[in-house]
């Protein structure tokens, strides 16, 4: 229901066409390579101090190999997640005079709790526990709710009816508006944050 200090709208958000979604997941799978890769370096570590680790020793080329298919993993997760998806996400915002609410809809939940599963059950057969951890995190953080009191930055986007809203600590909320609501959008969120956000045009 819309009044005049609440809005609410469901919109589908297209992956490989919105640069906000695809730096999100890029920002994910990039955390779980860093972690991966960390882990590799700390079993070659003993090796490397060591100094029995040399390009053609066999813990270099294990590092090697496992550091390519571990860019390979990713690669085909992010093209099955692509098709899984059908390059969309479906969404419900809800903004009121105490925040922002994002829900993501019934069917897209359903749709990310098998892919969630999937990838737990996958981790748990790889012995892969970090994976397993984010298919568990996943599943958790499918709603968010940000309080305008929190906000420390908002960036607007008019040109792509979107607007980035910082809290601090990692908590960060990206509302995609329509076309038609971007400008209510953003007059609540000018008149909501509080006096020490930082507002940015871009």
């Amino acid at each position: 229901m819309n009044t005049e200090n609440t809005l609410e709208w469901d919109i589908d958000v297209s992956i490989l066409n919105n640069r906000f979604v695809m730096g999100e997941l890029m920002k994910v799978l990039g955390i779980a390579a860093g972690i991966t890769a960390a882990i590799v370096l700390l079993i070659s570590l003993p090796a490397i101090l060591e100094g029995t680790i040399s390009s053609n020793s066999s813990n270099a080329r294990g590092m090697k190999y496992a550091l390519i298919l571990l860019g390979i993993t990713f690669l085909l997760t992010a093209l099955f997640i692509f098709a899984y998806y059908g390059n969309k996400y479906s969404l419900s915002y809800t903004i009121d005079s105490k925040g922002v609410s994002t829900l993501t809809r019934e069917d897209q939940k359903s749709r990310n709790n098998k892919l969630n599963f999937l990838i737990v059950i996958i981790a748990i057969l790889a012995r892969s526990p970090s994976a397993a951890g984010a298919g568990f995190l996943a599943s958790s953080h499918q709603n968010q709710d940000v309080k305008w009191k929190k906000i420390k930055k908002a960036k607007f986007y008019p040109d792509k009816n979107t607007i980035a809203l910082s809290a601090g600590y990692g908590e960060k909320s990206i509302v995609f508006c329509k076309v038609e609501n971007y400008s209510r959008v953003a007059e609540l969120a000018r008149s909501n944050c509080p006096d020490t956000c930082k507002i940015i045009e871009k």
